[in-house]
């Protein structure tokens, strides 16, 4: 029996492990969304493109080392043209000597004379490297507040669908428990019909009385079949939140009550202030500020010299027979130097760049005090609403308790025959009605703190 049990247990384990998981909190449904959403999947790959693009500008500014191998074979040795200087000194000597009568002596094009080696084989190494570069340094910066920026948006993007897929799951529970109280009135229905249909069967009322009993039941049965095809609605808008499969089956595993009992609901404190920076639009907005001052100031030193130091050492060979050692040997050559560039006249390109850049900082500004005065103006519409659900709840329970009062006295007096069939089925229609406004408004309360949440960036 322990075996058994044991075996049962390690399978029950493991099946909660499987992938495949069809009943869902709201808080899995929350976490299966981050993991699943294909928008947060897509730029968390922009967190590894990011680093690899810091490690590219990174390079820049690392020293550089190549080498070079080169090998030509002349098939034909180049020719050059020497100027002919040895016949006009040879004819002066001899007009000087009165050898040859002066004369003029004729222009000539010059002596073609073919000279190197067939093989001339090479190797070079060559080092370079930056020594300064302040804009190098500025944009160094303004790659790793990027990578920030990146970090931050994605738990902006966390945070709003943790905002979309809570709606969606209320909106889901709501229309599941709209279902249950619709089955449960169509239940306690059927039995109201069974004991009218007894009473009809005694002569003690008339047929109207139960084609009204027929009629509410009715009803209610078309409001079920309605429920349930919004439910499938609700539910598939739920799957796309969490980017779940829409054709598989997904159940809550939560009760209203179980919401309700939660942290969404609680005793707000009258005194309660937005702490701006607590949203996670703030501090993405704060970091495209700062991004935008950096790259003012990158404009900015590329106003000033930039120094690069180098070195290359080289050997060559230059023979006819490239393997005879009794040739010509290898010849270096090593040298060093420092390249240093100075900027003076753009075309006042990076005046125009720092003019942009600047325009980039100031709308930027703008939107940071555009998205305070919205933030604000949430959270005050936020707490309204939240204190709005909480005093309407509690003026639905009593109007739900004195219609279920007011129905129980009218069964009685229909059954003792003092009351009739008309005032039952009002009275239940106002019980319908009262048990509707109590769910609504605890959905109501529900989305409202989800809301307040929302604003105070508690999400």
């Amino acid at each position: 029996m322990q075996i058994r049990y044991l075996i049962v247990s390690i399978s029950l384990f493991v099946f909660n492990l499987l992938p495949g998981q069809k009943s869902f909190t709201l808080e899995q449904a929350v976490k299966y969304a981050k993991t699943n959403n294909v928008k947060l999947k897509i730029q968390k790959t922009d967190i590894e493109d990011v680093e690899g693009q810091i490690k590219e500008y990174y390079a820049i500014g690392l020293p550089k080392l190549s080498a070079t191998v080169s090998y030509n074979y002349f098939i034909k040795l180049p020719t050059s043209i020497f100027p002919d200087f040895l016949s006009p000194a040879v004819y002066n000597i001899l007009f000087d000597e009165n050898v040859l009568p002066r004369r003029d002596l004729k222009s000539n094009p010059g002596i073609p004379v073919a000279f190197g080696t067939k093989n001339n084989l090479s190797a070079n190494l060559n080092f370079n490297t930056l020594l300064f570069d302040g804009s190098f340094f500025v944009g160094l910066k303004a790659q790793k507040l990027y990578k920030e920026l990146i970090t931050k948006q994605i738990n902006q993007s966390e945070s709003e669908l943790t905002f979309q897929v809570t709606k969606a799951y209320m909106a889901a529970l709501a229309i599941q428990e709209n279902l249950k109280l619709v089955e449960k009135n169509i239940s306690n229905l059927q039995k109201v019909k069974k004991e009218i249909a007894e009473i009809y069967s005694a002569g003690l009322i008339e047929k109207l009385d139960v084609d009204r009993i027929e009629l509410s039941l009715q009803n209610l049965t078309t409001e079920k079949e309605k429920l349930d095809r919004i439910s499938s609605i609700t539910l598939n808008v739920l799957k796309f939140q969490m980017a779940y499969p829409i054709s598989d089956d997904i159940q809550l595993s939560e009760q209203l009550n179980d919401v309700l009992n939660k942290s969404y609901v609680e005793i707000m404190d009258p005194s309660i202030r937005l702490n701006i920076q607590q949203r996670p639009e703030y501090p993405v907005i704060a970091q495209g500020l700062e991004l935008a001052a950096i790259n003012i100031k990158r404009y900015k030193v590329a106003y000033m010299p930039s120094l690069y130091g180098f070195a290359s050492f080289q050997e060559s060979l230059q023979r006819n027979k490239l393997f005879d050692s009794n040739d010509n040997p290898w010849f270096p050559t090593a040298y060093a130097g420092l390249n240093l560039n100075i900027p003076i006249f753009d075309g006042f390109d990076k005046k125009a760049k720092i003019m942009r850049a600047k325009t980039l900082h100031n709308k930027t500004k703008l939107q940071l005090t555009e998205f305070e005065n919205a933030a604000q103006l949430e959270f005050e519409n936020a707490k309204t609403q939240y204190l709005n659900a909480s005093v309407t709840i509690e003026s639905r329970k009593k109007s739900l308790s004195l219609a279920q009062k007011i129905y129980e006295t009218s069964q009685v007096k229909f059954k003792e025959g003092i009351g009739s069939s008309l005032e039952v089925t009002s009275a239940e229609r106002d019980v319908y009605q009262s048990q509707a406004n109590l769910l609504d408004a605890q959905i109501n309360l529900i989305n409202a703190k989800v809301d307040l949440d929302k604003s105070l960036g508690k999400l």
